[in-house]
């Protein structure tokens, strides 16, 4: 049951998901600290709707989504792995609209989502071409190791801010690619 619990506790942090500079130094978030915060009270309120009841309130550290181990550990074990499993199914939507690079890891940057490589260029790619379609035309395609060639260019210093055209482009194509991405 404690593997279940530890591994129910890592779920949902990885779930509670939005950019990685790279392998070394992940970034901020792209999605705002209160618009993640409702996503996460999103998921967490369904999690109790199908019987998780004891499932803790996530809160924002360092602009990430986070919840406290022990009390995931403790959520899991009363609801049991059944009932964590039937939970986990019906809110899987909700889990799905939160961008994997906006959680934060137990255990420090080792456990943070591994940035893409070259496996996933293709899907890079269809990332890339939703970004232009979606108010960004200078988008460019991914390197062949999986990464956006964004340094020296504007794009690199402009700021996603609610509503901004990196915001809107980002939220319209989440259902490509809502992991962190790599730049170079």
């Amino acid at each position: 049951m404690r593997f279940a619990a530890t591994c129910a506790a890592v779920a949902l942090t990885a779930i509670l998901a939005a950019c990685s500079g790279g392998p070394a130094a992940p970034e901020t978030p792209t999605m705002p600290d209160d618009e993640l915060l409702a996503l996460g009270k999103q998921v967490v309120e369904c999690m109790r709707d199908n019987g998780v009841t004891g499932m803790p309130d996530p809160f924002i550290e360092a602009h990430r989504l986070t919840v406290p181990e022990g009390e995931m550990d403790a959520a899991e074990e009363k609801a049991g792995e059944q009932t964590w499993a039937a939970a986990r199914k019906a809110c899987q939507e909700a889990f799905d609209r939160i961008p994997q690079g906006a959680l934060a890891q137990d255990g420090g940057d080792d456990q943070q989502p591994a940035p893409p490589g070259p496996e996933d260029v293709e899907k890079l790619r269809e990332l890339a071409q939703c970004y232009r379609e979606n108010g960004v035309p200078e988008w460019p395609d991914p390197d062949s190791d999986g990464r956006f060639p964004l340094e020296g260019t504007a794009l690199r210093e402009e700021e996603p801010q609610p509503g901004n055209r990196l915001d809107t482009a980002h939220k319209a194509c989440m259902k490509i690619w809502s992991g962190p991405i790599g730049i170079s």
